[in-house]
């Protein structure tokens, strides 16, 4: 298994199909843009890194980095309630979103390992861009796999409703990160 920015028209496609078939087909958290093409976007793509989980050729899992922008912002900063005590506005923060895992591999052990090798690459990534954070909106069940994976992401605003679903604004740091991998 390993995790990389796509590089390809390929593999974004493989990404973006992905979500289609989880968040459209599989959740109904999204309407499609068009049945035709079966691909699932908004305008945060145009400023983010896609990053796919391969096994073999096979994608498994995937993400995307919403990069920091001045066009559109990030997506959990836009339209949650953040604790600004919480968040470190003067440091450049980036936003994981877009978290798949194909259904075959939803398996709570398999997930863990998944989310592990996906922040080990966004933790590498983050060097190239100076981020110092990461924010993101997750499900209380979500939240609670990210610890059990000793990825300390933290609430930084109340459980509210995003995308089809309750979730929290979370937030993690590179130095907590790196902490958590003894690395700092």
């Amino acid at each position: 298994m390993k995790c990389q920015v796509a590089s390809t028209v390929a593999e974004k496609n493989a990404i973006l199909q992905q979500r289609y078939a989880i968040f459209v087909e599989e959740f109904h958290f999204f309407e499609p843009h068009d049945e035709s093409d079966k691909i699932e976007y908004d305008r945060y793509d145009e400023h983010s890194l896609l990053l796919g989980v391969w096994e073999k050729e096979n994608l498994i899992a995937s993400c995307r980095l919403v990069l920091p922008n001045t066009t559109f912002g990030l997506p959990t900063l836009n339209s949650m309630i953040i604790d600004t005590n919480k968040l470190q506005s003067d440091q450049i923060t980036a936003e994981i979103s877009r978290i798949t895992v194909a259904a075959a591999h939803r398996t709570f052990k398999n997930t863990i390992k998944i989310m592990k090798i996906m922040q080990k690459e966004l933790y590498r990534i983050a060097s190239d861009y100076n981020i110092m954070q990461w924010v993101g909106a997750v499900e209380p069940s979500f939240l609670r796999l990210l610890q059990h994976s000793a990825l300390p992401y933290v609430p930084i605003g109340p459980l509210q409703h995003m995308i089809g679903a309750d979730r929290y604004p979370v937030i993690l740091t590179i130095r907590d990160y790196a902490v958590s991998r003894k690395e700092y």
